[in-house]
């Protein structure tokens, strides 16, 4: 980092003081865009997925009075075939029904007698197990049998549209600002899901407004966070974060109990996506970021925002605009040459291919838990709220453990622990009798997924260099989340074939996570890296499973060695002399 813009920063921090960085403004900023925004925007996550479960079905065939038949389990069992059921026991078939036709009405019922050959497909019609599930485009359209895969697709295409709506705003987001992308992500979430409850009858438009109401979701929650921590103290970040985090718990808990108490999608759709315009509507707290608009140098509208928050927190800001170009000059950075700089060497290229392992590894069990919770027996509204309700707690715990004993090993457990709790769930998932355990360790995996998120974000920011890290950190996400449109097609073979093979890849993936989180260095107590070049060497020289050591404050500062940039003091630099092909050796 160059000493202009150290000190660009530092006197943005003197100016936030002025106007206040711990004022009422901040606050209540944070309780309406990052708390109850939130809240909302996270709904919008999981409606979509809620509304697409299909639940037990089967051929409806009509004509039991025909055939003097009074009742109907005796008339299912006389005219649908048996078929296995991805738990491994014999169930009614789900798409074929015996050819009642070829006995004339009238026929004693115990000569109905069919073969393997008297099988046509559905031709009444579908029954629907409506315990859980009413009104769903899959039970209204009857996306099931030759159009099963409706569902999995429009899971794909969602996801799909959140890898791109995270690369596309998300670059927007630097060029445009903060503020322009947050207002263009709501309005495509409303525009998507508030219209989509008009088009299930014409799939291909149904998944089109899935596509854009799912395109701006991930940029809806990271523009508000930016901005409150740019006009924030540097102590109160973390708590800002964590903030996020409870909104977006309760935004992943409270829709399932809403759905179960509605049972109407078009209804839950509405009440989950409309309310999110009212945060387009509050012009005294949707600002743009007052350091993003120095760094372009927009300081007359600089000035505006600080305005803004200085007369909210009561404090009075007379700086001009030529004062504040001349103690915020435009900064000069390090060229970097985008995804390419994080391939950079070898020893860089390694740390990023290990991450991007760790994300897929955590991404794949995430989006997988949250679909097959809708599937794998017991209320499946209760599986969806315990799956979101853990979140919160795992946070807390990776912080205290990602502080305490270091990000490397914290993540490896956490991958281990989802690959361990996999193993009992494969065991006994077959039998119905154990649905309360399956979903209490279904629960426990998703702990452990939600730990490894934590401390995995962690090590992206802090392994590459200040020039890389909003870059890395994203491709990163990116690159997981098109891995991640695997786990709707994980969840269709646990459904369709054998229930336990959603946990046995969850599990196996586990392993893989853990061997790669394994192989990155530990970043805890560690001097990060600033420039490309501390970068390229970051974390060489670290034992393999070192446990992380707290400075102490008396000793005197070692001198850094090439090979071991981790160690660096928070003044010191790679010497200047060293080339970059020498350090990509």
């Amino acid at each position: 980092m160059s000493k202009q813009e150290e000190d660009g920063d530092a006197a943005f921090d003197r100016i936030m003081e002025m106007v206040g960085d711990a004022g009422p403004f901040q606050w209540r900023y944070n309780l309406i865009f990052n708390v109850v925004a939130v809240t909302f925007f996270a709904m919008n996550v999981v409606n979509i997925l809620l509304i697409l479960t299909v639940p037990e079905h089967h051929c409806a065939v009509p004509g039991m009075e025909l055939y003097n038949v009074s009742d109907q389990e005796l008339w299912n069992n006389l005219t649908l075939p048996r078929a296995p059921t991805s738990r491994g026991d014999l169930g009614y078939s789900s798409c074929t029904m015996y050819n009642v036709s070829l006995y004339p009405p009238g026929t004693d019922p115990a000569q109905l007698v069919f073969g393997e050959n008297d099988t046509i497909p559905c031709q009444y019609g579908y029954w629907y197990d409506r315990q859980y599930y009413d009104k769903i485009p899959a039970t209204q359209q009857n996306w099931v049998c030759e159009k099963e895969l409706y569902a999995t697709n429009v899971f794909a295409v969602i996801r799909m549209a959140e890898v791109l709506g995270s690369f596309a705003l998300g670059q927007l987001g630097d060029r445009i600002g903060r503020l322009p992308v947050f207002l263009v992500s709501i309005v495509m979430i409303l525009v998507g899901r508030s219209f989509a409850v008009m088009t299930d009858e014409i799939y291909w438009l149904f998944a089109l407004l899935a596509f854009i109401g799912s395109f701006g979701t991930n940029t809806s929650f990271q523009s508000p966070l930016i901005v409150v921590m740019e006009i924030s103290r540097d102590e109160d970040r973390a708590a800002l974060s964590l903030w996020q985090l409870v909104g977006w718990t309760l935004g992943v808990s409270l829709p399932p109990l809403a759905f179960w108490w509605l049972r109407d999608w078009v209804w839950f759709m509405l009440l989950t996506s409309i309310p999110c315009a009212l945060f387009i509507l509050i012009p005294g707290y949707t600002i743009e970021s007052p350091r993003w608009l120095a760094t372009q140098g927009l300081y007359k509208k600089c000035l505006t925002e600080l305005k803004k928050i200085a007369k909210v927190n009561a404090r009075q800001f007379l700086l001009t605009e030529d004062e504040l170009r001349e103690r915020v000059p435009v900064k000069e950075v390090e060229k970097t040459y985008g995804i390419a700089s994080l391939f950079s060497g070898w020893h860089m290229t390694k740390l990023s291919g290990l991450l991007l392992f760790s994300w897929i590894c955590n991404t794949i069990p995430t989006y997988t838990l949250l679909l097959f919770s809708m599937q794998m027996g017991g209320n499946p509204f209760l599986n969806v709220f315990w799956q979101g309700a853990i979140e919160l707690p795992a946070y807390f715990c990776g912080q205290m453990l990602c502080n305490s004993i270091g990000r490397r090993i914290t993540n490896c457990i956490a991958f281990m622990g989802i690959a361990l709790a996999c193993i009992p769930i494969i065991l006994i998932i077959q039998n119905s009798e154990t649905e309360i355990y399956v979903t209490t360790l279904a629960v426990i995996v998703k702990f452990f997924v939600c730990l490894s998120y934590f401390a995995l974000y962690l090590q992206s920011y802090e392994v590459y260099p200040i020039t890389l890290r909003q870059t890395g950190t994203s491709f990163g996400l990116i690159i997981s989340n098109i891995f991640g449109t695997l786990g709707p097609y994980i969840v269709y073979l646990g459904t369709n074939n054998d229930v336990r093979l959603p946990f046995a890849a969850m599990g196996l993936i586990g392993l893989v996570g853990c061997f790669a989180s394994s192989c990155l260095p530990e970043t805890l107590y560690q001097k990060l890296p600033e420039t490309m070049q501390e970068g390229r060497l970051f974390g060489k020289g670290q034992k393999f499973w070192s446990l992380p050591q707290k400075p102490r404050a008396e000793q005197p500062q070692q001198p850094a060695t090439n090979r071991d940039y981790s160690k660096l003091s928070q003044h010191e630099s790679v010497p200047e002399s060293q080339s970059d092909s020498e350090i990509a050796a």
